[in-house]
């Protein structure tokens, strides 16, 4: 039961400090998803300003706020495990959780959250993916666990954050009619996702690059 794919599918490389990830292969379900075209990554040079912090809310001053619709549940698991990766972890939640905001409404412009953590060239060309995908009509809705954080250090002081996404309970609906396009669950509803992160200058965790495979085993669940 999938929405539309959230990502660019980028290559990325983990030798020599960069990450390499392929995205996944196609699934029955295709045609109820909008796959955005292939780009190639590279990390910025500099890291792009910070917007303005959005009103604060539990997670503390200056944490940012979310407008998700009624329908729309984000669910994280051992994203707040450890103070050692407690900052980047909760940056990387922020990042997803913009992603969805995004994406539940047709915005013709990137919202404030999603400038705040996502930067650079990738940054701005996934945007744009997903502005012209709310263009076509398409939103989401339903239910997104993520779980399985990793925390892994790359090149330039960078850090590589990968988890799992389930989607089984999260599907693509019509903005105009909202109409659902309920979907048969299956393993493609397992998303590996990866996320290249680099600190702002204002202390932020900022998303400047991202990979995900489609119908990861290793992210299964029953």
């Amino acid at each position: 039961m999938n929405r539309s794919s959230l990502p660019i599918a980028v290559a990325l490389a983990l030798s020599g400090g960069m990450l390499l990830t392929a995205c996944g292969g196609g699934g029955s379900d295709d045609g109820d998803k909008i796959q955005p075209p292939a780009t190639t990554a590279a990390a910025p040079t500099t890291t792009a300003a910070t917007p303005s912090p959005t009103p604060s809310q539990a997670g503390g001053p200056g944490a940012p706020t979310f407008d998700l619709p009624s329908d729309i549940t984000a669910d994280f698991k051992g994203f707040d495990s450890g103070p050692k990766n407690k900052a980047v972890l909760q940056d990387a939640s922020y990042a997803a959780k913009a992603v969805l905001e995004l994406e539940a409404r047709t915005n013709t412009k990137v919202t404030p959250n999603f400038a705040r953590f996502f930067t650079g060239e990738r940054g701005a060309a996934y945007a744009d993916s997903l502005i012209s995908q709310g263009k076509d009509g398409n939103v989401i809705t339903g239910t997104y666990h993520y779980y399985k954080p990793v925390v892994k250090s790359v090149a330039g002081g960078n850090l590589s954050v990968r988890y799992c996404e389930d989607q089984r309970k999260a599907y693509a609906k019509n903005a105009k009619t909202g109409k659902v396009n309920v979907t048969t669950p299956s393993l493609s509803d397992f998303r590996l996702w990866t996320l290249l992160m680099t600190k702002s200058s204002t202390g932020e965790w900022q998303v400047f690059d991202h990979t995900w495979v489609k119908g990861a085993k290793q992210c299964e669940v029953a």
